[in-house]
């Protein structure tokens, strides 16, 4: 799609996805209304294209106000609260808000950002895919990587909600993203995790041999991008897995970046249920299949470029 001067809102302008989807849009020429708690000196939305603006998603008259001349609306705002009223509101009410008014106001492409974690892992299924059950309310899972226990059934039910205006003609597409690696203050897994390993506050569980999809930052604006020019990507959700690490190797590796860094506490094995294993294998096929998607961006390039953070920013006083 050619984007030249295309309006488009991204929600979640502050945040790590949002913000490097909103300056990958402003670079293709479009201009971009970033969605923000609070303007500020926020990294990625430097771009004379982005304007940031501040309001609340979640009330619809806001939400319309947003929408109404928008082509595109990105939505990556999320909240991974520990209060379920605010999960449900932010995740599951603002998200069905959010549509709605992008129907009424005639989008002609909606982009959901989710997870893996709507999936319902306690399946017990060795992969799952982009028609794998998903996680509902009422039910208790193991606790999640998101350090939320209510994030990954809010997304699914998130879903649920947008799928409601897709079937009264929302023209979207969702995008269900790992572990997402890449370098931002807000970063969840290149920087808050690996705080938690220089801390020795990041346990194991058994051996530490749960996996961890990964997928790069740069690999979902470019999955994105593949869809913008592919029609057939509306009604569709895609998983973006590039690959999978151990919980252990993982680990290992942030910990090099941290002379001095305390051993990792361990769970033993014994108290460790197949059950609550929080992240399973998840396949990314149809997006190769469907979109021609191919990584643009390795683990080796995300660690790296955590790395290199952590040595010139990250242990500064």
């Amino acid at each position: 799609m050619n984007l030249t001067d295309v309006p488009v809102l991204v929600t979640g302008g502050s945040g790590f996805v949002g913000s490097r989807i909103a300056a990958w849009l402003a670079d293709e020429g479009a201009t971009v209304l970033a969605l923000v708690r609070r303007a500020g000196a926020h990294p990625g939305l430097e771009s004379p294209r982005i304007t940031q603006v501040e309001g609340d998603f979640t009330d619809p008259v806001t939400a319309s106000r947003f929408c109404t001349g928008q082509v595109l609306v990105v939505h990556a705002a999320a909240t991974i609260s520990r209060d379920l009223t605010e999960a449900l509101q932010v995740n599951v009410s603002g998200t069905g808000v959010l549509a709605a008014a992008a129907r009424v106001a005639g989008c002609r492409r909606f982009i959901h950002v989710s997870t893996l974690s709507v999936y319902d892992f306690q399946t017990g299924a060795g992969s799952f895919d982009e028609d794998s059950p998903r996680r509902t309310l009422g039910k208790n899972y193991a606790h999640s990587p998101a350090a939320s226990p209510f994030y990954g059934t809010t997304k699914a039910e998130g879903e649920r909600a947008l799928q409601e205006e897709m079937d009264r003609g929302l023209p979207a597409t969702i995008f269900r993203l790992a572990a997402v690696l890449g370098v931002h203050p807000t970063s969840g897994w290149t920087v808050k995790v690996p705080a938690k390993v220089r801390d020795g506050q990041l346990a194991l569980r058994g051996e530490g041999l749960d996996v961890l999809p990964w997928t790069h930052v740069d690999n979902v604006v470019h999955a994105i991008a593949l869809s913008l020019d592919f029609p057939a990507a509306v009604g569709r959700a895609y998983n973006i897995v590039d690959g999978d690490v151990t919980w252990r190797d993982f680990a290992d590796e942030m910990r090099t970046w941290f002379p001095g860094a305390p051993p990792l506490p361990v769970i033993p094995a014994a108290q460790v249920k197949p059950s609550d294993i929080f992240i399973r294998q998840c396949a990314g096929v149809r997006v190769r299949a469907e979109l021609g998607y191919a990584p643009v961006r390795s683990y080796a390039d995300g660690m790296a470029e955590a790395a290199d953070w952590w040595k010139t920013e990250g242990l500064r006083p």
